[in-house]
């Protein structure tokens, strides 16, 4: 038996081209089972709660996969289980694996150049600043034409009569100016690619890319047999492409119209990652893949609906690009660990590919997220991406994701300022959109005792080692509690006066910056109790419940400290009361316990009544969903001392860095 399981492997690794799928049949360099585990979870979670219908994920590094199928493939007419040959309409990643491929073979081939203006190619493409487009602006979405067509006020029914509509579409800014994501660009880029070539774009990608790498499942408008293993969208029947322009245009567009697997994308992602060759097929040259897939865009390139926050893009690619979707501002199927520099792309219908060369790892989710109900699921599901991709970072084994030789550093608007590290050996780091670098960490207690040093009238609240006399004791690196609002103010006075630096509490609209809501709430004429809350199921560590070692909640620990304290029923974080800080995995920008540990004095007051002052984060004892939202405000008096409450200090920059 033991010497079929291993031939049953080789056979898949021959036909798969690729490691086996099950991690306990793996070589040493296996993917951590208890990360693939959690990525179960996480993805069976999803379609538990209804995020999704179903979905089919694949995971790769070095050649070792893991790959699965989870939940229904469709309801109606019958129910159908998802499978792992399913194939799903994948949207606008669709601009990538074919639109941004079928360029470059155009470029590789003289066919065109990529800074050639969009009127060389297309003599109708001119006027009103239209001739200053370049292919480049499309690739890079810099062209200033729309997110996408209007069919009802531009009607259409080729593709051909789409292109046209499209020749005479208004600009919204000039060319090269900003980053505008648009659907329009690149389907006038396949305009481009279907005059250059004289073929139609599907037939020309099929021949040139997908064949050539033996992608037998990745075809343009599906049908026959293909259709029963196709899972359905929104569009009116099995098969047909979902998105609505590209539908009206004859069913194939470059900007979304392709159907494909997690196997035959695993063969795509494999090929990049070769630059440019799979078993012995070059579809690309290798200079060719290193251009496509590198920063292309211009410095000082930003993002108008993303509070004009920098781009990185490349051709066709997402590097680093901002976006509203809360907790994190760029490239959410990225992750949390992958480097930046990799790349990849998401899709409509809630699919996601990402690329890291460093790791020599790709990410791919593909699902239906077209479940039985009229809520739109996308926010979450975008959630759910940057979940999976932290994990499947996390499943790689003896790589560090901290030290990546090459990678990227952090976008423009944090690298104005450097990090600092103060007298106290406190450390601060910048937080985009302001003029503040906040402190990584609480005050912690030996922060606070060499304040009282010089103030030992302070109230003595806080030296309470034992939070009102439970049994668990707090030591130096703990954060400060028993602090009250007027207390925090003293300290950063103190701090002030002693170093020479504005020191002060964060604001409530900061405190929404630094954990990745500031783009989803008004920065004007909004009071933190009308903003409280009203950003559903965003969380700081991403959606509820929290995974374990997410940070500091109600737990079991803590109920034994307190049996009477509600806690999150099944989750464990190994700390009966306030845990040292920086104990838990930090977010994008390096800030740890911005949700748990304890709550946080703002400088804000609550409301209009000005009676109160807010509080943010959660803290040690929070269990129920509503408070730990990375949008909720607490408010208490500022005389009001607690075993719950303390604060975090925020320096203003003054464009100088510390040690």
């Amino acid at each position: 038996m033991k010497h079929l399981r291993a031939l049953v492997a080789i056979l898949l690794a021959i036909f798969w081209g690729t490691a086996p799928a099950h991690a306990e049949e793996a070589p040493k360099t296996a993917l951590r089972v208890e990360k693939l585990n959690e990525l179960d979870a996480a993805i069976g979670q999803a379609v538990s709660d209804s995020m999704i219908l179903g979905a089919a994920l694949w995971v790769e590094s070095h050649g070792v996969a893991y790959h699965k199928a989870y939940g229904q493939r469709a309801l109606k007419p019958v129910a159908e289980a998802m499978t792992e040959d399913t194939l799903f309409d994948v949207a606008s990643i669709t601009k990538v694996m074919a639109a941004a491929s079928a360029a470059m073979l155009c470029i590789e081939r003289g066919l065109f150049k990529l800074d050639d203006p969009v009127s060389q190619h297309l003599p109708d493409f001119t006027g009103e600043g239209r001739e200053k487009i370049t292919l480049r602006h499309l690739l890079l979405h810099s062209s200033g034409l729309p997110v996408n067509l209007i069919p009802k006020t531009q009607p259409f029914t080729t593709h051909d009569e789409a292109v046209a509509q499209i020749c005479h579409t208004k600009l919204l800014f000039e060319p090269g100016s900003q980053f505008a994501y648009s659907s329009v660009g690149t389907m006038l880029l396949g305009g481009v690619i279907e005059r250059v070539t004289s073929r139609q774009f599907d037939e020309f990608c099929t021949t040139e890319i997908f064949h050539p790498l033996r992608m037998n499942d990745t075809v343009f408008r599906p049908g026959g047999e293909l259709l029963k293993r196709v899972a359905p969208s929104s569009a009116p029947a099995r098969g047909l492409v979902d998105d609505t322009v590209a539908r009206l245009a004859g069913g194939v567009s470059a900007h979304a119209s392709l159907f494909t697997t997690t196997a035959d994308m695993a063969r795509f992602a494999r090929m990049m990652l070769n630059l440019g060759e799979l078993d012995g097929a070059r579809v690309l040259k290798p200079e060719t893949v290193r251009l496509m897939t590198s920063v292309q865009s211009p410095a000082g390139l930003t993002s108008p609906d993303a509070k004009n926050l920098p781009v990185r893009r490349a051709l066709g690619w997402d590097i680093d690009t901002p976006y509203r979707t809360p907790p994190h501002d760029y490239s959410l199927s990225r992750g949390a660990l992958f480097p930046i520099g990799g790349y990849g792309h998401t899709g409509w219908t809630g699919q996601m590919l990402w690329i890291d060369p460093y790791s020599r790892t790709f990410v791919i989710f593909l699902c239906n997220r077209y479940v039985d109900t009229a809520k739109d699921t996308r926010p979450v599901v975008y959630q759910l991406h940057h979940r999976i991709s932290t994990l499947a970072a996390e499943a790689v084994p003896d790589f560090d994701f901290k030290n990546v030789p090459g990678a990227l550093p952090g976008h423009a608007s944090a690298l104005k300022v450097k990090p600092f590290l103060n007298s106290l050996g406190m450390k601060f780091v910048p937080v985009p959109g302001t003029h503040i670098l906040m402190c990584m960490h609480e005050t912690r207690r030996a922060d606070y005792a060499t304040y009282v040093d010089a103030h030992p009238e302070a109230d003595a609240s806080w030296k309470d080692t034992k939070l009102d006399s439970l049994s668990a004791t707090v030591a130096p690196d703990h954060p400060v509690v028993n602090v009250s609002w007027d207390d925090a103010q003293a300290f950063c006075a103190w701090l002030s006066q002693k170093e020479g630096r504005t020191y002060r509490l964060p604001t409530d609209r900061e405190w929404s910056l630094a954990v990745g809501i500031g783009a989803q709430e008004p920065d004007a004429e909004a009071t933190p109790e009308n903003l409280s809350g009203k950003l559903k199921g965003v969380y700081p560590w991403g959606q509820w419940p929290p995974t374990q070692n997410a940070g500091n909640y109600a737990d079991l620990e803590c109920q034994k400290q307190i049996p009477a304290e509600k806690i999150i029923a099944g989750y464990a974080d190994g700390f009966p009361l306030t845990s040292p800080v920086m104990s838990f995995p930090p977010n994008e920008l390096g800030i740890y316990d911005l949700g748990g540990n304890v709550w946080e004095w703002c400088e804000d007051r609550f409301n209009a009544a000005q009676k109160d002052h807010v509080l943010r984060g959660a803290s040690w004892g929070s269990s129920a969903p509503q408070p730990l939202l990375s949008s909720f405000r607490g408010y208490q008096p500022s005389t009001r001392r607690w075993r719950c409450d303390g604060f975090r200090c925020v320096l203003e920059a003054t464009g100088g860095s510390g040690r």
